[in-house]
């Protein structure tokens, strides 16, 4: 399939959309126009487009992301309890919760918690690819676009 890519007034044509890392970065400014005109770009690692356990990386306007994201939910559970005296809550999507003797001192003990646990993921991030299932990576993506705001948390956890 043929794309068709407008770049200052010259239409340039690329014959694909998946590119190696090499050729992404030759023709990265043209690629990056594409991807801002709607057309999803795929880099893989290595130099076989159609190997089976090559990992690629998709390049898409950053409007799209959000969109999809929104499609996204947290469901928090609430729960009170006369054995530890206030309240928990949980986001089972991400495996943490919150804890505080009124609800909103739970809502703030989960949003700090993931706040610490955003740093602690985002410099370990190679580790937690690999040990976590691609749901949490996704929700963590979520949170992480919140870049570190209790308020924008906060909305996205549904509290």
């Amino acid at each position: 399939m043929k794309l068709f890519v407008k770049e200052e007034d010259n239409m340039e044509v690329l014959n694909d959309r998946k590119f190696n890392v090499r050729d992404t970065k030759k023709k990265y400014s043209l690629l990056n126009t594409a991807a801002l005109n709607g057309l999803e770009i795929v880099t893989f690692k290595g130099i076989n487009k159609n190997a089976k356990k090559d990992e690629e990386v998709s390049h898409i306007k950053t409007d799209y992301v959000d969109y999809l994201m929104e499609f996204l939910k947290f469901n928090p559970v609430i729960e009170s309890g006369e054995e530890i005296g206030g309240y928990t809550i949980s986001l089972n999507e991400i495996d943490m919760y919150g804890e505080g003797e009124t609800v909103e001192a739970a809502k703030e003990d989960l949003i700090n918690s993931i706040i610490e646990y955003i740093d602690i993921y985002v410099n370990q991030i190679e580790l937690f690819t690999k040990a976590e299932s691609i749901d949490k990576q996704v929700y963590m993506l979520k949170l992480i676009r919140c870049d570190g705001d209790k308020d924008k948390i906060r909305k996205e956890i549904g509290l």
